[in-house]
Order: C-alpha cells, then sequence, then structure tokens
C-alpha cells in the first residue's frame, strides 16, 4: 500500500520528515510522498531517511479562485532543489504569514486570547491553521476537544474566524510552477467541494494544465462538517473515481495525515505506477 498525501513539521504536521517515514515503514507502506503545505522544506530530510521506502518529493499548494474561497495543488515528482521553485515557495510563506496573522485579529475579536507571536512558536516553515487551532485547544479545553474541533467550530473554510489571502497564487500558476519543477500537478481532494462545483473545477483545472485528481481520501475524517459515514466515502470515491476516468486523468491518493494516528486506506501501488508511466512521458 501507499500514501500520497502527508505532511510533516515543516508546515503543520506533527513529526518530522525522519519520524513521518519511520511511521510509515512501521505501518508496511511501500511509498510515500512528502507534501507540505506551500513549502518543500522537509523533502531532503524524508529521502535522506528512505532505506526501505520509496519517498516521492512533492508539495501542496493553496490557491484562490472565484467561487472556490481555497483550492489545493499536490505536486508530485518535483526537484525540491529547483531555484524558480524555492523562490515561489518564499513568496507563498508570506502569503501564508499575513492571513494567518489576519485570522488570530479575528480571533481576538470573537473573545480568545492568542497572540501570533505565541503561535508562531509552535511553526516550522509554514505556518498553518493547525498552529493556531493548538494554541486554542491548549487554552481553551473546555471549549475545544481538539485541534478538528477547532476546526469544525471556526477555522474551517468561510468559517467565523477564516480569512482568504490578500497576496494569492492562481491554480494555473500552481500548475505552471509545479510543472516548471518538473511534477505532475494533481488536483487535491476536490470532494471537499459540492459534486456541481467540484466537476467544474476538475474540468477547469484540466483545462489549465492539471494531469489528475485524487480520489482515495478520508472526507470523513478530514471534513468533520460534511458529517460522512466511511460507507458514504467510499462512495465519494467511487464517484471521483469515475470522474477521472471520464476525463481521462490520472488518479491519486492519500490520508492528508498531520497528526494522530496514520490512517489506513489501501490505496493500491497501481495508482503510483500510473503517476511514472505519465511521468516517462512528458
Amino acid at each position: 500500500m501507499i500514501d500520497l498525501h502527508l505532511h510533516t513539521t515543516a508546515s503543520d504536521g506533527r513529526l518530522t520528515p525522519k519520524q513521518l517515514v519511520e511511521a510509515a515503514k512501521k505501518r508496511g507502506l511501500k511509498a510515500i510522498a512528502i507534501t507540505d503545505h506551500d513549502t518543500v522544506d522537509g523533502v531532503q530530510e524524508a529521502l535522506d531517511n528512505a532505506e526501505g521506502i520509496e519517498v516521492i518529493p512533492g508539495i501542496e499548494i493553496s490557491c484562490y479562485e472565484k467561487g472556490y474561497p481555497e483550492v489545493h495543488i499536490l505536486g508530485y515528482f518535483i526537484d525540491h532543489n529547483d531555484p524558480k521553485l524555492l523562490a515561489f515557495t518564499k513568496k507563498l510563506r508570506q502569503e501564508r504569514l499575513d492571513q494567518k496573522k489576519a485570522m488570530i485579529i479575528e480571533l481576538n475579536k470573537m473573545g480568545y486570547d492568542i497572540t501570533y507571536e505565541e503561535v508562531l512558536k509552535k511553526v516550522g516553515t509554514s505556518f498553518g491553521r493547525p498552529h493556531i487551532a493548538q494554541a486554542l485547544v491548549e487554552k481553551y479545553p473546555k471549549k475545544f476537544r481538539d485541534i478538528r474541533d477547532v476546526f469544525k467550530q471556526v477555522l474551517f473554510t468561510g468559517g467565523p474566524a477564516y480569512v482568504e489571502r490578500e497576496e494569492s497564487t492562481s491554480m494555473s500558476e500552481a500548475i505552471a510552477q509545479v510543472k516548471a519543477a518538473g511534477g505532475i500537478p494533481i488536483l487535491a481532494h476536490p470532494g471537499a467541494y459540492p459534486k456541481f462545483n467540484a466537476l467544474k473545477l476538475i474540468r477547469w483545472f484540466k483545462r489549465e494544465g492539471g494531469m489528475g485528481i485524487e480520489t482515495y481520501y478520508p472526507y470523513y475524517y478530514k471534513f468533520p462538517r460534511l458529517a460522512l459515514s466511511r460507507v458514504l466515502n467510499k462512495g465519494l470515491v467511487r464517484y471521483f473515481r469515475s470522474i477521472a476516468k471520464k476525463e481521462k486523468l490520472l488518479e491519486t491518493g492519500g490520508s492528508d495525515y498531520h497528526d494522530g494516528d496514520m490512517l489506513d486506506l489501501k490505496i493500491p501501488d497501481s495508482v503510483l505506477e500510473k503517476l511514472k508511466v505519465r511521468l516517462s512521458c512528458r
């Protein structure tokens, strides 16, 4: 089995790249992808500890488009040392910092006593909403059970403390950056949107040069506001697999792991083999 969507302490994951690789080995995974938010800083450490498991250099880029408050583009098999990509991630990092400052201000208006400086101490390279959520859990344990609960109440996309980025990256720019770094651009978790909007986004993504969609994904766990059971989640996976086939797009999948236990999604390694075939044909 494989897992092509994992986060480390380089962004907002709980485990260092080395720890994540070791955890994946213990799970018996054949291959993983390091896909930190808007940064590739965790890739080299993961590669340096990859004996016994295949580690794919990756990234997850946050984009903003009209009608879609936040779109995530995964990039696989990128050159994580590419100078233009590194300059691009520096720009993304500043966008993230400005956005998270604005979210903390909104939380302060709501009566939550946290500061940007105290949350920043929890951050590796890339500042994410889970860092803010962790600070809220620690300060307000009676209000929030865990990080997922914070997202469900105040930090979900479009939620009361959510703020869009003033300076933002477009989907076409993200796709172009991934391709320029030798990678394959994939649309992450399309099931986060209503099906009609998701289908429009997938076709738009394809027109812009996107090459695949994430079909295997634990929406029931990562998006609690959708209130999906595991059975309904399997139906959503089947639906997006059918869309990928119809649109002649590659499939990928992953747990979107940040913390807690690594989820067992049973993603077949044939998914990875097809990515490699497409990569060799570029």
